[in-house]
C-alpha cells in the first residue's frame, strides 16, 4: 500500500469518461487494496501512454448506495423527512480494501515521463504487461491527458500480477491562488470556458445524417476541444474539423460515446487564434440525439467579473411528527437514515478562472459519521472539511478552492446539473441541522481580450449576483448588470426550480439587492436615481426572446441550462439532477401581481427589490434603468436580503460596506480601447453568434 505521504490524492472524481480514442481497450479490475489505493480518496485520474503520447484511460470505481437529502424540501414546515430522502449512489469518499477499481491499461511500459506527479501501476496477464498512470487533480496542469472514472463496476479481466511503481516526481502540485482583497482594472486571466454549439445539437439525427457549424477561439487560446455532452445517444460518430485560417490543419476520424458518459471529447485542438469548421455525422443504425459544446482554455488580458451564488443559512428540522406524543415530545432515534448526503441545487457555471466554495454545516454530534465531510459538485468530489465540536453539535466550515483541472469536466454540463452534495452523515428524525453554501466565480466577461472594441460596444453581461431562495419555496433570483460601451442596465429575474416546492401558500417573496458604483480609486460614486420597467413573465420557446431586447441576453442562459439538465436526466447519473419548472407561454405576458421597486437608500446606494407576487412556477424578468452621477469604473452588490411571508422576518443574507473578495459580486464596467479584434460574443448568450448579430439581444437566427 502506498504511504499517504507519498500519494495524498485530491478530490477529483466525476461520473464521466472523457476520451477521444473510441471504445476502451480491455478493462482490468482489481480491489483498491491490491492496487495500493485503499484508504485513499476516490478522486483518482487515469492516463495511459500509447502511440507516442499520454491520453485519457477509461476507468470505473465501484459506487456505494447512499441517500440524498434534498435540503429545500426540509425548509418547509409541511414536509417530513421521508419525503426529502432520495436513494442514489456515489463513489465512496475513501476507497475501502474491497472497493473494485476497473481501468483501461495500455500494452508495455511508457517511453516518456508521466504528465504529472502520481503513480504508475503495471498489471500482467498471461505473460503480457500493461500499464495505467494515476494522478491527483491538483497536480495536473493538462487535464486533456486524463479522465476521471465513472461510478460503476463493468466486467473486466483480473490481472495475474499487480506491480505498483514509485510515485512519479512530475512537476509538483501547483499552488492554489488565494482570494484577493482588491482587483486591478484589467488583468491576465487564465480560464476555462464552455459554450453550446447550437447547430451541432439535434434530438433526431437520422442514420448517416450530418450536422455542421463553425466557431472561433481568441488570441491566447492554449487548448480547445469539441465535446459531446450528456444526452448524446451512445454509439459511433464521424467528425471532420478544419481550421479555416490554416486548412492544412484538418482532422477526420470517428469517436465513440460510451453508455452513461456525461461528456466525450471529440478532438483536442492546438493552441492559437483559429476559426474551426466542424461536421458531426451519425454512424449508428438508428436515430441519435446529439448535444455538442466547445471547450476552451485561454490566457489573455481581461475585464474580469466576480459572480457570487449564495444561499441563506437554512435552519432545518427533520420532522417526523407521527412519532411525537400528545405532549409534543418527538424522539430523535425513531427514524435514522444512514450514509446520507445533503443536496443543495442551483450552482451553475459556464466559465471560470477560479471557483471558491464556502460551506457551513451544523449537525448533531451523533450525525457526524466521520471527522471529515466531503463536498461534491454533482458527482465530482471537489474537497473536504474537518469538523469541530460545539456543545452538542459538530460544525464543518471552510472554503474549498476547486482544482482548476476539474473545470474541464464541470463546465460543459453546467456543473452536472448544479447540485452541491455534502456528506456522509447519519440523519436522525426530529433533529435540527443548519446548512449554508456560497460560491464565488472569478471569470472573464467575454472570450474577447480586454480592449476589444468590437465586442465591448455590444451588450454583454458584466456580473451576476444569484440568491438561491430555498426557504419555503425554491427559485433562483438573479441580478445581472448588462452594459455596452455607454449605458448600463440591471436586469432582475427569477428561475423557479422544479420538483422541490409545490406549496401554494409560499408563493409570495421579496428579494432585495443593494448596489454601489465606484471610480478607478474605489471611491463610491453618487447615484442620481433609477427606474424599472414592468415585470414580465416569459418562456424560452417561441419568439418572445426576440421581443424583449436586452432581457433576452440574461434569460438565454436559462434556456441553455434547462436544455442541458433535461439531457442529463436521460443519463443514469446516480445523483439528483434538479431542473427548472416547465411552462407553456409563447408570448410576452404582463405579470400584474409582481413588481420591481428602485430606490436610493443613501447618496451612493441603489436598492432594487423584486416582489414575486403569485408567480412561483414561472420565470419573471424586469429591466432597471439607471441615472449615474458620472461614469463608474466598478460595480458591486453590497447587501442581499429577502422576505418569505407575513409571519417571517426579513433575512439579511449578506452585508458589507465595500467589496470584499471573493464573496462579493463585483465587476469592471469600463469601456474598451479597440486594441484587438474578436468579432463574436460567446459567453454573453452561452452560444457563439455569427457576425451581424443584434447588439441588444440573443437571437437564434445568428447562433453558430
Amino acid at each position: 500500500m502506498l504511504s499517504k505521504g507519498a500519494f495524498v490524492l485530491a478530490l477529483a472524481v466525476l461520473a464521466a469518461v472523457i476520451t477521444a480514442q473510441g471504445p476502451p481497450r480491455e478493462l482490468f479490475c482489481a480491489t483498491a487494496s491490491e492496487l495500493g489505493l485503499a484508504g485513499e480518496s476516490s478522486a483518482l485520474m487515469f492516463s495511459v501512454f500509447e502511440k507516442g503520447s499520454w491520453r485519457p484511460a477509461a476507468a470505473y470505481i465501484e459506487p456505494e448506495n447512499v441517500t440524498f437529502i434534498l435540503v429545500p424540501l426540509l425548509t418547509r414546515s409541511d414536509t417530513d423527512l421521508t419525503k426529502a430522502a432520495v436513494p442514489g449512489r456515489l463513489t465512496p469518499p475513501l476507497l475501502k480494501n474491497e472497493t473494485v477499481v476497473c481501468f483501461e491499461a495500455a500494452p508495455g511500459r511508457p517511453a516518456a515521463p508521466p504528465p504529472a506527479p502520481g503513480v504508475l501501476i503495471a498489471v500482467e496477464r498471461k505473460g503480457e504487461k500493461y500499464h495505467v498512470f494515476v494522478a491527483r487533480a491538483s497536480d495536473i496542469d493538462n487535464p486533456a491527458n486524463f479522465t476521471i472514472p465513472l461510478p460503476g463496476r463493468p466486467a473486466g479481466q483480473r490481472p495475474d500480477k499487480v506491480e505498483i511503481g514509485r510515485p512519479a516526481a512530475g512537476r509538483g502540485a501547483g499552488r492554489e491562488s488565494q482570494p484577493e482583497a482588491t482587483v486591478q482594472q484589467t488583468q491576465t486571466l487564465s480560464y476555462w470556458a464552455a459554450f453550446k454549439l447550437h447547430k451541432l445539437t439535434s434530438t433526431s439525427l437520422a442514420p448517416g445524417a450530418c450536422l455542421s457549424t463553425e466557431f472561433d477561439v481568441p488570441e491566447g487560446t492554449q487548448q480547445a476541444a469539441v465535446v459531446l455532452t450528456g444526452g448524446t445517444t451512445p454509439g459511433t460518430y464521424q467528425y471532420t474539423i478544419i481550421n479555416a485560417f490554416n486548412p492544412s490543419n484538418r482532422w477526420s476520424d470517428t469517436v465513440t460515446v460510451l453508455p452513461g458518459s456525461l461528456q466525450t471529447v471529440v478532438k483536442w485542438l492546438p493552441p492559437g487564434r483559429a476559426q474551426y469548421s466542424v461536421t458531426i455525422c451519425n454512424r449508428n443504425s438508428g436515430t441519435a440525439a446529439v448535444y455538442a459544446s466547445a471547450l476552451v482554455y485561454v490566457t489573455n488580458q481581461q475585464y474580469f467579473r466576480n459572480d457570487v451564488i449564495r444561499t441563506p443559512r437554512l435552519y432545518i428540522y427533520t420532522a417526523l411528527p407521527q412519532y411525537c406524543n400528545t405532549y409534543g415530545i418527538c424522539p430523535v432515534n425513531t427514524h435514522v437514515i444512514q450514509n446520507s448526503y445533503f443536496v443543495i441545487p442551483g450552482f451553475y457555471v459556464d466559465s471560470a478562472s477560479q471557483i471558491f466554495v464556502d460551506i457551513y454545516i451544523k449537525v448533531p454530534r451523533q450525525s457526524a459519521t466521520l471527522d471529515t465531510v466531503y463536498v461534491k459538485w454533482g458527482d465530482v468530489p471537489i474537497g473536504s472539511l474537518t469538523g469541530y465540536n460545539s456543545g452538542d453539535f459538530r460544525i464543518f466550515h471552510g472554503t474549498i478552492t476547486v482544482p482548476t483541472s476539474l473545470l474541464v469536466f464541470l463546465l460543459p454540463t453546467y456543473g452536472l446539473g448544479g447540485s452541491i452534495v455534502i456528506g456522509p452523515f447519519t440523519i436522525y428524525a426530529n433533529s435540527p441541522y443548519e446548512v449554508e453554501v456560497k460560491m464565488a466565480v472569478r471569470k472573464p466577461q467575454e472570450l474577447a481580450p480586454a480592449g476589444d472594441a468590437t465586442v465591448y460596444n455590444t451588450w454583454i453581461r458584466r456580473f451576476r449576483e444569484s440568491l438561491l431562495v430555498l426557504d419555503k419555496r425554491a427559485f433562483i433570483a438573479d441580478l445581472d448588470f448588462v452594459k455596452a460601451s455607454g449605458t448600463g442596465h440591471f436586469v432582475i429575474s427569477t428561475r423557479p426550480i422544479i420538483d422541490i416546492d409545490t406549496s401554494p401558500w409560499a408563493k409570495y417573496t421579496y428579494v432585495s439587492f443593494y448596489v454601489r458604483f465606484y471610480d478607478g480609486s474605489m471611491n463610491p460614486i453618487a447615484v442620481a436615481g433609477g427606474a424599472a420597467s414592468s415585470v414580465s413573465t416569459t418562456s424560452w420557446w417561441g419568439s418572445v426572446l426576440r421581443q424583449i431586447g436586452i432581457a433576452s441576453v440574461v434569460l438565454q442562459l436559462y434556456e441553455l441550462i434547462k436544455g442541458t439538465i433535461d439531457a442529463l436526466k436521460g443519463v443514469a447519473t446516480g445523483f439528483p439532477v434538479i431542473g427548472y419548472v416547465t411552462f407553456a407561454m409563447d408570448a410576452l405576458v404582463n405579470a400584474a401581481e409582481a413588481s420591481v421597486s428602485v430606490e436610493r437608500v443613501d447618496l451612493y446606494t441603489l436598492k432594487i427589490t423584486l416582489w414575486t407576487g403569485g408567480y412561483d412556477r414561472v420565470p419573471l424578468v424586469a429591466r432597471i434603468y439607471l441615472a449615474e452621477a458620472r461614469v463608474p469604473q466598478y460595480v458591486a452588490v453590497t447587501r442581499v436580503e429577502y422576505w418569505t411571508g407575513p409571519l417571517e422576518p426579513w433575512v439579511t443574507v449578506y452585508w458589507v460596506d465595500r467589496p470584499v473578495l471573493p464573496y462579493t459580486s463585483y465587476a469592471d464596467v469600463s469601456g474598451a480601447g479597440g486594441v484587438t479584434y474578436f468579432p463574436y460574443r460567446t459567453l454573453t448568450c452561452g452560444v457563439q453568434e455569427s457576425q451581424g448579430y443584434p447588439i441588444d439581444r440573443c437571437d437564434r437566427a445568428y447562433y453558430r
